[in-house]
């Protein structure tokens, strides 16, 4: 089954598919995304600092690679920190508790020279309607997903509406003219795509964030070239393509029937294709819900990506891609920057879907590879 991110505004469909991989039930969606509608729950503007000069995206695009120093140097940091919103961030649906999702910690000891090699300056920009949107860093993973920091001014005003979404998304207000900042690729694909804003370093005019996606085909869309779109009321602008010359790799774990998992330092992916070979009679389009997932570190620490018990949702979305048991994968965009290598196993519970309409609880645990 393949899911569309069409152009125009954000709607069901869009931010359902975020959630399409990792839902506990039929109406996780709605009890999750509730306060998207719950206008009660403004907690006020996008935060006011000291604007950054509108001379400097002038500079950075002059500059080339120089500008990743100037523009994205704290990359990882402003990609898998708080954001400055706060290291947990809660929501609460009416009748059904308080739903989380926790941001992660970055350690600069802990990031590889590798790692930190495969930062990329894209250095694209497009202005349309008075916006001028510059996309600075990007990194990308074996695993068709990726993340760019950005900044996106206007000195008309940016409308970012905190009471749609998950806390710290970014997503613009109905009165805005401006309905999205998505990702498209060369080859035509659309992307599943989140987009956070940092609140200490955003202003009404000015807003600095982070775009994390993943390709609905897979790493061959990441590498036809990537492009940023403005999506209007009435129609779209585009950054010229960046294509990528840097990915960083993933690894791989296997449960004890066979069922793979690769994970790279911004993505988690289970392969549905291998639950259907270990698995008879599996309903195709989507054989495997997902409830409970977590990695556990070499030094015992656990890291918990989603936790439908609990309520916490610890990623920048996630999505099901493939058709019909062809290339079908669930793809995670964990907010704890991962370090594969480091990890000692990964655990997952959830429901595999029958044909016959039955569910049967599944419960495993992957082990790496090599």
């Amino acid at each position: 089954m393949m899911m569309n991110t069409m152009p125009g505004k954000r709607s069901r469909a869009d931010m359902q598919g975020a959630f399409e991989g990792m839902h506990a039930s039929e109406d996780m969606y709605e009890k999750v995304m509730a306060r998207a509608s719950h206008r009660g729950r403004k907690r006020g503007g996008v935060p006011k600092i000291a604007v950054v000069a509108t001379i400097a995206l002038a500079v950075a695009l002059a500059a080339g690679g120089t500008a990743y120093a100037v523009l994205g140097g704290d990359f990882f940091f402003r990609g898998w920190g708080d954001h400055g919103h706060g290291q947990v961030n809660t929501w609460t649906v009416d009748g059904d508790g308080v739903y989380s999702r926790t941001f992660g910690t970055v350690d600069e000891g802990e990031l590889s020279d590798e790692l930190k090699a495969s930062v990329e300056y894209a250095g694209r920009a497009v202005e349309a309607r008075g916006y001028t949107l510059l996309v600075e860093s990007v990194l990308v993973d074996d695993l068709g997903c990726g993340a760019a920091t950005f900044t996106l001014s206007n000195p008309d005003g940016i409308k970012i509406n905190p009471a749609y979404g998950v806390p710290g998304d970014a997503v613009f207000d109905d009165t805005s003219d401006l309905r999205l900042l998505r990702v498209d690729f060369g080859d035509g694909v659309f992307a599943n795509d989140v987009v956070v804003y940092d609140a200490d370093d955003s202003t009404d005019t000015k807003v600095r964030g982070t775009i994390y996606f993943n390709a609905w085909n897979g790493a061959g869309s990441v590498a036809s070239g990537i492009k940023w779109v403005l999506t209007f009321n009435n129609g779209d602008v585009a950054t010229d393509a960046f294509v990528p010359a840097k990915t960083v790799k993933s690894r791989e774990f296997k449960t004890a029937d066979g069922v793979r998992a690769m994970v790279s330092p911004i993505a988690l992916v289970i392969d549905g294709e291998s639950v259907m070979e270990a698995h008879d009679n599996l309903y195709g389009v989507d054989p495997l819900i997902i409830h409970n997932l977590s990695v556990t570190m070499e030094d015992g620490t656990n890291l918990v990506i989603t936790d439908d018990d609990a309520r916490a949702y610890n990623i920048f979305g996630s999505c099901l891609r493939g058709e019909d048991g062809v290339n079908l994968q669930i793809v995670y965009r964990p907010t704890q920057l991962l370090t594969p290598d480091k990890i000692a196993s990964v655990s997952a519970s959830g429901d595999l879907h029958h044909t016959d309409g039955q569910n049967e609880a599944w419960q495993a645990e992957f082990l790496p590879t090599a």
